[in-house]
């Protein structure tokens, strides 16, 4: 099995403990009750062409139950949107399309000897202080994503700062483990610490901390791919979308 078929199989089974997660004959749904707000808890996922118009019914009657806005998301070796759109257009949903790299590590260029030298800590508990601060300015000020970090946490997933040299955190990812398959998300690095290197040392130590797994993110930032393949990530380029039932709200534009 390819890698990139490896991460299909995996993402469609795994378990997303800190989630509402429902399985179903045509694909899967998220939903977090007390997360309603965070869009990256609250998606469906269309894996097969089969009776559309009855599956976003279900998909709609699901989130109306919940008093959230049904969105579906494309995920690699999901629908395609140009099988899907005529359903969206006549349901009433916006789409927002973007280029996304699924980038793999090639566990034999992980190593990188030119590593910025700055502090790293690794937590498993909730975030507070300082650490739950960047989180915070990552979404702008919104507390979904910070919900959704700390239920990552609580489902026994990692979360890695770096820290310049007044040991404040100025870099950070998330880690999320299942078997020995690794997804590194929410990375992020305030921006008047970026091109320093401190994002190159927050995931080069998620690199070492998981050594042997494979490893694994997505991104949709050049310049933050150029990164990546530094330190021995390569990837594809694909289309990926968000249908969004009604107007896209502002994350999404």
């Amino acid at each position: 099995m390819e890698i990139s078929e490896q991460i299909v199989q995996l993402e469609k089974n795994s378990p997303m403990k800190y989630l509402d997660y429902q399985l179903t004959s045509w694909g899967r749904m998220f939903s977090d009750m007390d997360n309603k707000e965070s869009y990256t808890s609250n998606y469906a996922v269309i894996d097969k062409n089969e009776n559309i118009d009855d599956i976003i019914k279900e998909i709609e009657e699901y989130y109306n139950s919940k008093s959230i806005i049904p969105k579906i998301f494309y995920r690699q070796g999901s629908l395609k949107l140009d099988v899907l759109r005529p359903y969206y257009e006549k349901y009433g949903y916006s789409i927002r399309e973007f280029d996304i790299d699924l980038m793999v590590l090639d566990i034999n260029d992980a190593i990188n000897n030119k590593i910025k030298e700055c502090e790293i800590k690794t937590f498993s508990h909730a975030l507070e202080g300082q650490e739950y601060n960047l989180a915070i300015e990552q979404d702008d000020g919104e507390t979904y994503g910070i919900k959704l970090l700390n239920k990552q946490i609580a489902a026994g997933n990692n979360m890695f700062f770096a820290y310049d040299e007044l040991r404040r955190p100025v870099s950070m990812a998330l880690a999320e483990k299942y078997n020995n398959t690794v997804y590194i998300s929410n990375v992020y690095t305030t921006p008047s610490n970026r091109r320093q290197g401190y994002g190159m040392a927050v995931i080069n130590a998620v690199i070492t901390y998981y050594m042997g797994s494979l490893i694994y993110l997505h991104t949709h930032n050049s310049e933050a791919a150029s990164v990546y393949r530094k330190l021995g990530f390569s990837g594809e380029t694909f289309k990926s979308w968000w249908a969004v039932k009604g107007s896209l709200p502002e994350w999404c534009m």
